[in-house]
């Protein structure tokens, strides 16, 4: 596994953080991205409960993408990334959510 989507439209947000927490310490090896897609309502939520110190202080690197983003950039996604590094372009990170594009 290099990489893990949750996309979380109608549940909580720490559900689906729990979620990706879950399958990082059943199955993980310490190298894969684990992303949240989630509504541009929801990301206050998002930065919220990813800078909680039981989420932030663990080993796994759990990043998010707004729906929005992704809309926005899915073609040239699909058109350039050959790996799921490519998301990387639109992933935020709730210590720094400026995303990389």
């Amino acid at each position: 596994m290099v990489a893990a989507f949750e996309v979380e439209k109608s549940t909580s947000i720490y559900s689906g953080i729990l979620r990706l927490a879950d399958l990082s310490y059943s199955i993980a090896n310490g190298d894969e991205v684990f992303y949240l897609i989630v509504p541009d309502k929801r990301e206050k939520d998002v930065v919220a409960q990813l800078m909680r110190p039981a989420i932030r202080n663990n080993r796994i690197s759990i990043k998010y993408i707004l729906f929005s983003d992704l809309r926005k950039h899915f073609d040239a996604l699909c058109t350039f990334g050959d790996n799921q590094r490519i998301m990387e372009k639109i992933a935020k990170d709730a210590a720094d959510p400026v995303p990389r594009v």
